[in-house]
């Protein structure tokens, strides 16, 4: 039997919940669509590109990664606010608050965050290795129009997708988690 006013164990991860999850997840996947449009174009990470674009798309691209955990609190406080501590014109200042006050905490949210970016870019990993979106042209050192790859777009936007999605899924877990961190008061 558990009581309702029973305390959850220290570094049990209850889930937050699905509605909230759900609300914060759509959000996210649009506000995120830069991301999405970064990953789909080749020219950011294949060898079909040149190293001066694909540069810059990368710094774009990590612009746009480290940009997530700091602004997805906002937006999920804007979606799904929850008390004076979360809502649409406090929640960066609460983070802000947990971050010095309850650093341990946070560090464990912030660590189950890049936890799930990992297993994003596996997922990623595994998507490629399953579909390949580029391989060695064989006719390359026989025929001189041919280039030196082959690029199958398909493939390639496929992976992309699956990234973009387990990401949204990521920043979506680490800001419900900030919610209930700041909802706990503790």
């Amino acid at each position: 039997m558990t009581m309702p006013h029973a305390k959850p164990l220290p570094g049990r991860i209850d889930a937050p919940p699905t509605a909230v999850l759900g609300r914060v997840y759509v959000t996210l996947l649009l506000t995120h669509l830069p991301y999405l449009v970064i990953l789909l174009m080749p020219q950011a990470r294949s060898r079909v590109s040149s190293e001066s674009t694909a540069g810059l798309l990368t710094v774009a691209l990590l612009t746009l990664v480290v940009a997530a955990p700091v602004l997805s609190p906002a937006i999920c406080a804007l979606v799904a606010p929850d008390g004076a501590r979360w809502k649409a014109g406090s929640a960066l200042s609460t983070v802000r608050t947990l971050t010095r006050g309850r650093r341990r905490t946070y560090l464990l949210r912030l660590g189950e965050w890049a936890g799930f970016y990992v297993l994003a870019q596996c997922l990623g990993g595994l998507s490629a290795l399953v579909r390949p979106y580029v391989w060695d042209n064989p006719l390359y050192g026989t025929d001189p129009a041919a280039d030196r790859w082959v690029f199958h777009y398909g493939n390639y936007a496929t992976q992309g997708v699956v990234i973009y999605l387990t990401v949204c899924a990521a920043t979506t877990w680490y800001a419900c988690r900030l919610r209930q961190l700041a909802a706990d008061g503790r």
